[in-house]
């Protein structure tokens, strides 16, 4: 541990197993992301995520579900990542923190967080649209953890940056 309770943060990989569930995924997390490329590399940031149920009208997704959704304060710049839209944003339709679950047949589940109302909005997707979406490898009742990716879309230049992150569980 470090000062301020949180642990270190270090890369997690491979598939999440069968039995994972975001369930338990609800709550508020102290979220550390470290840069590991892109024009910001070897940086971090510190930021607060935050994590409730969709609203059930809204969980149901064509190939997925979004079980949760929330709001971030995090400062993405920072690690060279992407702000597409609000993080704070409330609205079901278009939250400022989407998490997303697929679930194929006989495969371990996928789970995501895009980071940005904009990400987050429903209706038809923009296939060339920037993003910035958290690659879940690890959920445990202490947190989450896995890689990030993030893209500014098809504008010129492409700013690309990716890394790793931690979302430790903040008790209250």
């Amino acid at each position: 541990m470090h000062s301020g309770g949180v642990r270190e943060c270090r890369p997690v990989d491979g598939p999440l197993l069968a039995s994972t569930s975001t369930a338990s995924m609800s709550g508020d997390y102290a979220l550390t992301m470290v840069a590991t490329g892109g024009a910001r590399d070897g940086r971090s940031v510190e930021g607060r995520i935050s994590l409730h149920p969709q609203d059930s009208a809204f969980v149901a997704l064509e190939g997925a579900t979004q079980p949760l959704v929330g709001t971030a304060e995090i400062v993405l710049e920072t690690v060279g990542a992407v702000l597409m839209g609000d993080l704070t944003g409330a609205d079901s339709r278009g939250p400022g923190v989407g998490v997303y679950e697929q679930r194929p047949a006989g495969a371990a589940p996928t789970v995501v967080l895009r980071l940005g109302s904009a990400s987050n909005a429903r209706g038809p997707a923009v296939f060339d649209a920037g993003h910035t979406t958290l690659y879940v490898r690890r959920i445990a009742g202490d947190g989450f953890a896995g890689g990030w990716a993030s893209s500014a879309g098809s504008v010129y230049p492409m700013q690309e940056a990716r890394g790793y992150f931690c979302a430790v569980r903040v008790r209250s």
